[in-house]
């Protein structure tokens, strides 16, 4: 319901203005208040938006159309324009009954059929449900879409399989699922009008990776994952932020790699980077020249290596306190991640300086990691007993991300596909525990001489007999029986004789990809439109404000200094400037309009402009990416 024309440089508070106008023009209430239309949106269009957003969102309604505020409250004053949002909507539900009724299809060959379209929907929600930002109180102000109750990880499972499955073979049902996301994403963004009034940019934050992202950006856990951090990187740097690897990073990134190296042949090694060298075909040697090669690929990557701080008696964080509050998140199956999680919290309020940022974009110095466990360890902390009440010292990638790409959403389109697909892809890693069993199973099953000692390397060893058991089981211990891992065997037995038929999908996958990067080029034209866009409409908005400002300045002195010059064309512009002045000053009086908001205006037309304008002429049709 929130699919918008992005491209047109709108802010995305700007979205919610058609959800309003439609309540106005069908009900017409007397008098508007933000309870009465908080009320309607959530009975016409099953949104809950806060108080504030509404606010917002009425006094830029009132600029534009016949609404007029009297004795602290709006009434409608003449005919209000119709957005027909409701003929809008009915585009969107195409999209979203694709989706539900293709989710339900692809369900029937998994563990966990789905049975009707409700159902469908609620697993859609679940899933959508984890990419909140549970980090950032100062943003936070409600909930959009409900939370789910019984929510279940076979359900998350469940739809990371259709989502990637959508992506490898249904490209225009992807597209509405992204719509779905995105839609999502901006629902985040109803969350926090506080946004609109925070700086665009992120030139005077720090943000220090944690080990697994860098993990990722090294290509270590899959191309999925690398992806989604080279854009987020990319994103905040043309934002005007800083990227950094504390030096205590860096070094457990390559203890990490070093000892996935070592297990190279071990089945059950925890985390990701085992199978995946394993999909990828990297050997140990290959794990350990990276390794070796971490502040060279850090560099390439425009990330450089910070010293971690002193230690500071000032500013140091109660160690055994938050090692506390991390045990009863956090499960480590190392001590030494624990205490390399300390170390970069600790690092973090050192830099902060005891300072107390209400803003991320005032936060100095942030941790970005892919664990939520994690961040919402840190948040507790900074919650009950440090000063980062407002912004916490940790943010999980995906937070940053949502936040970042409200602020230049045409600037990044790709992103959100990036990152959805990463997520995504680590639903579909096999649990601990889960691992733990299946090995236990097939342990006994050789025992027993169920199956041969051939048959028990090939269900170990496999990557395929991993996804298998995912598919099967979808993550879930009880669907694990003797029955799946028989038929495990069967589907990874009959996929190494599919030789011939690979080579047809690779050449099927050739051609998708040839699709792919044809619209990643177009997305690229579409990024450097923006940006360039951008950089041209600040430029020309300083020339149009500096004169505008000259006159505003003169105007006040002739005024006040009563210069009545003889000369015809002075006396010109003295007229000019007092007029200029005295429109101005009506216009401040009248909507509270300043010349930094002139400004700013005058900047977003122009953006608004110059996109149009280069739209035209490269022949490209920006109402596709929304």
């Amino acid at each position: 319901m929130l699919k918008v024309n992005i491209d047109q440089g709108k802010d995305y508070l700007e979205y919610l203005v058609p959800f309003i106008l439609q309540i106005l023009v069908d009900h017409r209430p007397d008098p508007v208040t933000e309870l009465v239309v908080q009320n309607y949106i959530r009975t016409d269009f099953g949104l809950e938006i806060p108080e504030r957003a509404i606010q917002i969102v009425l006094k830029r309604v009132s600029r534009k159309c016949p609404l007029k505020k009297e004795m602290g409250v709006y009434r409608i004053t003449g005919e209000l324009p119709n957005p027909e949002i409701f003929r809008k909507k009915a585009e969107t539900e195409r999209h979203i009954r694709a989706v539900v009724a293709g989710l339900r299809d692809f369900s029937k060959s998994t563990a966990k059929p789905i049975d009707t379209d409700e159902n469908a929907v609620t697993v859609i929600c679940a899933f959508l449900a984890g990419f909140d930002i549970p980090c950032l109180r100062a943003y936070l102000r409600g909930t959009v879409i409900p939370s789910v109750a019984g929510k279940r990880e076979t359900d998350i499972v469940l739809v990371s399989r259709y989502l990637l499955y959508l992506q490898e073979r249904d490209p225009e049902r992807f597209d509405s699922f992204m719509i779905i996301v995105q839609g999502y994403m901006l629902a985040n963004a109803l969350l926090a009008p506080d946004l609109q009034n925070a700086p665009k940019t992120y030139t005077s934050v720090t943000f220090y990776l944690d080990t697994p992202l860098v993990l990722r950006l090294l290509g270590l856990e899959g191309e999925y994952k690398r992806a989604a951090v080279e854009e987020l990187t990319k994103l905040l740097k043309q934002l005007g932020g800083t990227l950094s690897v504390f030096s205590h990073t860096r070094d457990e990134t390559r203890r990490v790699i070093r000892a996935a190296a070592d297990n190279i042949d071990k089945f059950d090694s925890h985390g990701n980077i085992v199978p995946e060298a394993r999909r990828s075909g990297r050997t140990r040697s290959d794990l350990l020249l990276i390794a070796e090669k971490i502040d060279e690929k850090l560099d390439e990557a425009g990330i450089k290596v910070t010293n971690t701080p002193k230690y500071i008696a000032t500013f140091q964080i109660d160690e055994v306190i938050f090692e506390k509050v991390l045990e009863d998140e956090v499960l480590y199956y190392n001590p030494r991640a624990k205490e390399y999680d300390i170390n970069s919290v600790r690092s973090i309020y050192v830099l902060r300086q005891g300072t107390s940022p209400s803003t991320l974009e005032g936060a100095r110095a942030v941790l970005v990691t892919s664990n939520s466990s994690f961040a919402r360890a840190a948040d507790e902390y900074g919650k009950q007993f440090e000063e980062s009440r407002e912004v916490s010292s940790v943010i999980t990638d995906f937070s940053l991300m949502n936040l970042a790409w409200l602020k230049a959403p045409m600037g990044a389109p790709s992103l959100p596909q990036a990152e959805i697909l990463a997520l995504a892809y680590a639903a579909l890693q096999p649990p601990k525990e889960l691992l733990t069993k299946y090995l236990g199973e097939i342990d006994r099953l050789e025992k027993e001489g169920k199956i041969t000692p051939r048959d028990h390397q090939l269900l170990r060893s496999s990557v395929f007999a991993r996804d298998e058991l995912m598919q099967l089981t979808l993550g879930d211990e009880k669907e694990l029986t003797e029955e799946t891992i028989t038929e495990t065997l069967q589907r990874v037995t009959k996929e190494i004789k599919k030789e011939e038929t690979e080579k047809l999908q690779a050449e099927i996958h050739g051609t998708r990809q040839e699709l792919r990067s044809e619209r990643e080029k177009i997305e690229k034209i579409q990024e450097r439109v923006y940006w360039r866009c951008r950089k041209k409409a600040r430029v020309w908005a300083w020339f149009i404000s500096i004169p505008i400002v000259g006159l505003l300045i003169t105007g006040l002195l002739a005024a006040s200094l009563k210069l009545r010059p003889t000369n015809l064309i002075l006396a010109s512009v003295l007229l000019v400037s007092v007029v200029v002045s005295l429109v101005l000053g009506l216009t401040n009086l009248v909507f509270g309009s300043t010349v930094k908001g002139l400004h700013e205006r005058i900047e977003l037309r122009l953006r608004t402009w110059f996109i149009k304008r280069e739209a035209a002429a490269t022949g490209i049709d920006l109402s596709d990416f929304q």
